[in-house]
């Protein structure tokens, strides 16, 4: 009876020291999950007549992504340091020749996540989405 007891003992400490071990790497999850350090994404579509000229707005600072032709998607690599605990940003667009502009709302992206907004011929019509 004890060499079972003994048995049962040292299966079940074999048993629970590779648990424990496997648990140990990162998981599959904790690796999809975006972090502040990381970069950003921002694809935009462009659906409007007119060229657009994208900005990022955060910190009370506007800064100039880049020029979206007409009928074109442009997908931009965004620096970390845009991105912050607590921190909002708004996405700006402004059509080339033309008062018209577009503003998002205020976003919470954080890094290693991606932003995609489409901007539609009325740019009141346009959609953003974080993922």
């Amino acid at each position: 009876m004890a060499s079972r007891v003994g048995r049962a003992g040292l299966l079940l400490l074999v048993l629970c020291a590779v648990t424990t071990r496997c648990g140990h790497g990162r998981s599959p999850l904790a690796e999809a999950t975006p972090t502040p350090q990381a970069e950003w994404s921002l694809t935009v579509t462009n659906h409007h007549w007119l060229d657009l000229t994208v900005y990022v707005i955060y910190d009370g600072q506007r800064a100039r992504v880049g020029a979206v032709p007409s009928a074109r998607t442009e997908t931009y690599l965004l620096p970390p340091y845009m991105l912050g605990p607590g921190r909002t940003l708004r996405l700006e667009a402004s059509a080339i020749g033309s008062s018209s502009r577009a503003t998002t709302e205020a976003l919470i992206v954080r890094g290693g996540q991606h932003v995609e907004w489409t901007l539609e011929s009325g740019l009141e019509r346009s959609t953003v989405a974080v993922r």
